[in-house]
């Protein structure tokens, strides 16, 4: 979720105390939080030119590509076990929007007062601070608030990081769809879903539409991960001999290598698949330490909504420094209001999902056969 005219960030994939397993996967939601954080801080100092490319892919869209990935193998895995769409609707959306809205009003109705150049009572009477605050609550990205942080190098952007809330929301929306189908055919449909996105993904960015602020191809590009993901936890649930093995996705790492030298413009169909299972492998692993990651709470989320406003905010107080200077502070700070943002907001709220869960589930349990879950090895 970003500023960023291309997709550069997303937020972790929800993830359930029941889902939340000794495996890897908060770590590796941390970790891509953490190639937010260092891509954006490039853009955010005036070097945007300078951001490492992998495969192709800048530092933080890289770490969309780790959210979307998991995020589609869990929520897939999440529909698979309740089946109630209000169930289903109210756990996505008491993860998202807590915290979310938290840190939209206080970053429009703390932190802006603070360093706009406008006058205070100028301030909130603008409509642009109601704006802000009304539309990203409801997924309508607005980066702006009146008269904050127009000089910085990268001017007028207050929280980059939440334009694809709305883009992994439509994700999630749309899964249960997957399941109008008969299970045999389940991994087909998500197949041609994929087709589909990477196809919008491909569209010239002139004649891509936009829909609630955001280009078409812009969330293509990361439905397209988030497809991936769906397609292996269909593919896991629909055949038996189905697993995730660490020399196929080394096998695919290398082949991703090469097509990236060799038909650069077959990438993202290659990626689309290759990177979500990479992901997954590394993710149901257990590797001691590691796995125990979020012993002290799960900050990725935190640490991704707060990112970015903290980021200006430290170029703002103490200028352009260098890069090492600066993310020492951003990260220290980010973390600790991540680490609040859990603990008081986001752990009440994922009980409260958690016992909602629960509850449905053994009310619908005798009418929902349970489902094979896929395996690492």
């Amino acid at each position: 979720m970003s500023a960023l005219p291309a997709p550069t960030s997303a937020h972790p994939g929800p993830v359930t105390a029941a889902e939340r397993r000794s495996n890897n996967f908060d770590a590796l939601r941390l970790i891509g939080a953490l190639l937010v954080v260092l891509g954006h801080g490039y853009a955010l100092l005036g070097r945007q030119g300078d951001v490492p490319v992998v495969l192709g892919y800048q530092l933080q869209t890289i770490g969309v590509m780790i959210f979307f990935a998991i995020s589609g193998y869990l929520i897939t895995a999440s529909w698979s076990r309740t089946r109630n769409p209000v169930t289903y609707a109210l756990a996505r959306c008491l993860r998202i929007f807590p915290a979310l809205i938290v840190v939209v009003l206080v970053t429009a109705l703390v932190i802006g007062p603070l360093v706009t150049t406008l006058p205070r009572g100028e301030y909130f009477d603008n409509p642009g601070t109601a704006t802000y605050i009304v539309n990203n609550i409801k997924l309508l990205v607005t980066f702006p608030l009146p008269g904050v942080w127009e000089d910085l190098p990268y001017a007028t952007a207050v929280n980059g990081s939440l334009w694809t809330l709305f883009v992994e929301f439509l994700c999630y929306a749309a899964v249960p769809f997957l399941f109008v189908f008969p299970r045999f055919v389940r991994p087909l449909g998500a197949l041609v879903v994929l087709a589909v996105v990477i196809h919008l993904a491909e569209v010239p960015q002139h004649e891509s539409p936009v829909f609630w602020g955001v280009r078409l191809r812009d969330a293509a590009g990361l439905w397209a991960f988030f497809a991936g993901g769906a397609l292996l936890r269909l593919a896991g649930q629909r055949f038996s001999w189905f697993r995730f093995r660490t020399d196929i996705a080394v096998a695919g790492t290398a082949v991703l290598f090469l097509v990236d030298e060799v038909a650069p413009g077959l990438a993202l169909e290659v990626a689309s698949v290759v990177v979500p299972y990479v992901v997954l492998t590394i993710g149901l692993a257990r590797t001691p330490y590691i796995a125990q990651s979020a012993r002290f709470g799960d900050f990725s989320y935190g640490l991704y909504l707060w990112a970015f406003p903290v980021q200006q905010l430290v170029v703002d107080v103490f200028g352009v420094q260098r890069m090492s200077v600066n993310l020492l502070m951003v990260v220290t700070v980010t973390l600790a209001l991540a680490a609040l943002s859990w603990h008081l907001v986001e752990k009440p709220s994922m009980r409260l999902k958690d016992l909602i869960v629960r509850r449905t589930t053994r009310r619908t349990a005798p009418a929902t056969a349970p489902e094979r879950e896929p395996v690492s090895a």
